[in-house]
């Protein structure tokens, strides 16, 4: 009996020393294998992220057409037509009503001699000669339907492919342009300066090669329109 119950003792002892000594039992094995199991799963999840690629061919796309729609703008400008052109009557002497011929002398630095007007609307055209008789310079105003019909005739006297873009007086545009070899009409035109503002263009064509000679003129033009 005491031998039993010795034995009995000692297994009792047994166990509480493994329960004391924290050495895993079956149940507590099964955790780490679980937690293993888990782990990677969580761990590749998390380069499944996509990358915002189509941000960056998105602005490529914008690009692109908002090139192709600025180049589409600029070449339709070329689809107005100038004024038609009007009978013009024989020239006659007088003074022209918008540039005296003192104001053109300092401008083109020559002599004027008569001053040849031509009867068109709404101002006369007018042609300064020197005073040995040889032509200097010309001036003239026009009164297109529209801003685009201005823009169209200032474009037939200084085309856009041959000419210099020109933005003086202040609020008018257009261009200017050497002519070595004259215009259409007349062949002693070596420079000639034109730029519209609304409906109104102002052409200017002088004898000398400088364009600021007739950028000089229609300053003075347009000054003396507004007085």
């Amino acid at each position: 009996m005491r031998r039993s119950s010795k034995a009995a003792a000692t297994v009792a002892a047994t166990l509480i020393l493994a329960a004391c000594s924290g050495q895993p039992d079956a149940s507590s094995t099964s955790i780490p294998a679980q937690t293993a199991t888990l782990a990677p799963t969580t761990a590749s999840s998390a380069p499944i992220t996509p990358v915002p690629s189509s941000t960056r061919t998105s602005t490529i796309r914008v690009t692109v057409t908002n090139s192709t729609v600025t180049h589409t703008s600029t070449i339709s400008v070329s689809t107005f037509a100038p004024p038609p052109a009007t009978k013009e009557p024989a020239a006659q002497a007088g003074s022209c009503p918008y540039l005296p011929e003192s104001d053109l002398e300092l401008i083109n630095g020559q002599h004027s001699g008569p001053t040849m007007l031509t009867a068109v609307k709404p101002y006369p055209i007018c042609d300064f000669y020197r005073s040995d008789g040889g032509w200097q310079a010309r001036i003239r105003i026009i009164e297109a339907g529209t801003p685009e019909a201005a823009q169209a005739a200032v474009d037939q006297h200084v085309p856009v492919d041959r000419s210099d873009p020109a933005t003086q007086p202040p609020g008018w545009s257009g261009g200017s342009m050497s002519t070595p070899d004259g215009v259409a009409g007349n062949d002693q035109v070596r420079s000639v300066y034109a730029v519209s503002k609304g409906r109104t263009a102002i052409v200017a064509e002088s004898n000398q090669a400088q364009t600021i000679k007739g950028r000089q003129m229609v300053i003075e033009v347009v000054k003396n329109l507004v007085e």
